[in-house]
């Protein structure tokens, strides 16, 4: 087994669906236009009523409600909207797995900060097209839902040796399938034809070193992992204190940040990563 081949036996199962390809698809053609897009998240009710909900939140702050598509696509700008569809669609995709194999709403949760905050670390850095690492973050580890859902007597035999003999995960997850569910991850994107600054990165969120290239998008995945571990799903938090300080430095250091900015980074994105949660995941019970 090999992650090419994994992810080509569930391609069917796993397939963004057609609305999420077309506006991807659009968004990429610089000639196209505010109808095009709009007549696509027409055709998704839901999809819709999701975007309207996002342009009228607290986050964009406006002076008086917005109530047609067009409009939202206008204002909340082609990138966020994408940012939108793949997230709902994503979310869509993985629904079902058994509450004991996995706490969805605790997954999307975290996946949802890790995507935030990689946008913002990739502000910070002044990274080229840095926002479309929101993409990156919020689905770095979705082979751990492939795992899950197609291979769950394997994965059993990897949480026991977790358990049993005190392993890390991934390093239980390469004894067992000779591979990881960020190599998992990353394949899957490739598939869905992501841009391959995307892919690399996840593939190589856990040792971001070692990126042949695009090594700072890797380091800005693997920073915002730390920072999203960080982040319960409340409407209070403190600051950034997981971990050894050393580990701090060091990805301040990377990232060319002051180790500050890191710290205060979950207190900044929360209260937007709580309202992204409660749109893509309508009626979650988490948040308290």
């Amino acid at each position: 087994m090999t992650p090419e081949s994994l992810v080509q036996d569930t391609h069917t199962l796993f397939s963004l669906p057609d609305v999420a390809l077309r506006v991807n698809e659009l968004i990429d053609k610089p000639n196209t236009r505010l109808s095009d897009l709009t007549e696509v998240i027409l055709c998704d009710p839901a999809l819709s009523a999701r975007l309207l909900r996002l342009i009228n939140s607290a986050y964009y702050r406006l002076s008086k409600p917005v109530d047609t598509v067009s409009q939202a696509i206008q204002l909340i700008g082609q990138r966020e909207l994408r940012d939108l569809v793949i997230a709902t669609s994503a979310v869509n995709l993985f629904k079902g797995l058994p509450s004991e194999q996995v706490n969805m709403e605790m997954f999307w949760f975290h996946s949802i900060a890790c995507g935030i905050a990689a946008r913002e670390l990739a502000r910070r850095c002044r990274l080229p097209e840095g926002e479309r690492l929101f993409l990156a973050g919020l689905l770095h580890s979705v082979g751990k839902l492939i795992f899950y859902s197609q291979c769950p007597d394997q994965y059993r035999d990897v949480l026991q040796r977790v358990e049993q003999k005190g392993m890390n995960a991934v390093a239980a997850e390469r004894q067992v399938f000779g591979f990881t569910y960020a190599d998992l991850s990353a394949e899957l994107l490739k598939s869905w034809r992501f841009p391959e600054r995307l892919w690399v990165a996840v593939a190589h969120q856990l040792e971001p070193v070692e990126a042949p290239d695009y090594w700072l998008e890797a380091v800005i995945i693997h920073a915002a992992i730390y920072v999203a571990n960080s982040l319960q799903p409340s409407a209070s938090v403190t600051p950034l204190t997981i971990g050894s300080p050393d580990i701090l430095v060091s990805l301040a250091d990377m990232l060319a940040l002051s180790p500050e900015s890191l710290v205060d980074l979950p207190a900044e994105i929360n209260l937007q990563v709580i309202e992204i949660f409660e749109i893509v995941q309508p009626g979650a019970t988490l948040i308290y």
